[in-house]
């Protein structure tokens, strides 16, 4: 049977690519035109006059209530998916073996009720593939859903923050090869992002 081919950490590494991939090409234009820093007096470290800061987004996903969320929702839905696919591979198994042993024992009297449990055994794997495959879309359907949500939610957020900071730019580490740390506002878009976020309430026993 077809396996499902989606990893959690596969939606976590998605959702990194793609607000990597939209703060590159949003920011791309104001980072040419960012001033460059200025050489401080001989002997000194360089002053920072550039007015662009970064966010690290593997900090901010391990760290951002929603996205943490989010995560062990798509944990739970794999792990019932996997069960569920184990589970119907025993029946099957099960009632394959049951037809075996009864070949094996001269049990069919007649080639027409041999066929009728094959046909059967067909009929429920084709039934279970087409099941499995049907959550298998689900799961994707979601998992795009969700990363969208939580893409639109950090970019949002970096938008309010923006307002009152007035940055050129703001990054993604993850655009770049490199980032003085000095430029770091990831602590502060965490923060940020938690602070305004109302978690999800627990289900209720």
């Amino acid at each position: 049977m077809k396996k499902l081919k989606i990893a959690v950490g596969a939606f976590i590494a998605l959702l990194a690519v793609s607000a990597a991939s939209c703060a590159s090409n949003d920011n791309a234009d104001k980072a040419n035109q960012a001033p460059a820093a200025t050489k401080a007096a001989a002997g000194d470290k360089a002053s920072i006059t550039t007015n662009i800061r970064y966010i690290d987004l593997d900090s901010v996903l391990a760290n951002y209530t929603l996205a943490q969320e989010l995560s062990k929702e798509s944990q739970k839905m794999m792990l019932d998916y996997q069960n569920t696919e184990r589970q119907k591979g025993n029946e099957l198994q099960k009632l394959g073996n049951q037809i075996q042993q009864k070949v094996n024992n001269s049990g069919y009297l007649s080639q027409e009720s041999y066929q009728a449990d094959v046909n059967s055994f067909n009929q429920k794997q084709n039934e279970a593939q087409n099941y499995l495959a049907a959550q298998q879309n689900r799961i994707s359907t979601y998992m795009a859903a969700q990363q969208t949500r939580l893409n639109d939610s950090i970019q949002n957020f970096i938008k309010d923050y923006n307002a009152t900071h007035n940055y050129d730019a703001i990054l993604y580490r993850e655009a770049g090869v490199f980032f003085n740390p000095a430029l770091n506002i990831t602590d502060e878009v965490v923060k940020g992002l938690n602070d305004r976020y109302t978690p999800a309430a627990e289900d209720k026993k």
